[in-house]
């Protein structure tokens, strides 16, 4: 199996998939996501939307119902990390981020 790698982004009024990750939904078991993670030699990394973006862009989410996130711009301080997507949940906006596990020091 070939390990998944970063792919060009273009975003849909924010919101983008990487087009080789699995497509899981609500019903696809945490366990299942992250032994996928496992066998590609990461692990996920999640940057919440309400915990990240700057307030204005928070406001116009939540208060004004303005759906188009496009000016979040999420960043994962893991090396060698890269986008996996941007998406809603129940929660609010997530971007999903896969960072490589170093071989050296991780079991």
């Amino acid at each position: 199996m070939s390990q998944i790698q970063a792919a060009t982004i273009e975003r849909d009024e924010g919101y983008w998939t990487h087009p080789d990750l699995p497509e899981w939904d609500e019903g696809t078991p945490r366990a299942e996501c992250e032994a996928w993670a496992a066998d590609n030699g990461g692990e996920f990394v999640a940057i919440w939307f309400e915990n990240d973006a700057p307030e204005n862009l928070i406001e116009r989410f939540y208060d004004d119902s303005d759906s188009d996130i496009s000016d979040w711009s999420p960043v994962c301080e893991k090396a060698g990390s890269f986008l996996l997507s941007i998406h809603d949940t129940e929660d609010g906006p997530v971007a999903l981020f896969f960072a490589p596990k170093d071989k050296d020091t991780d079991a």
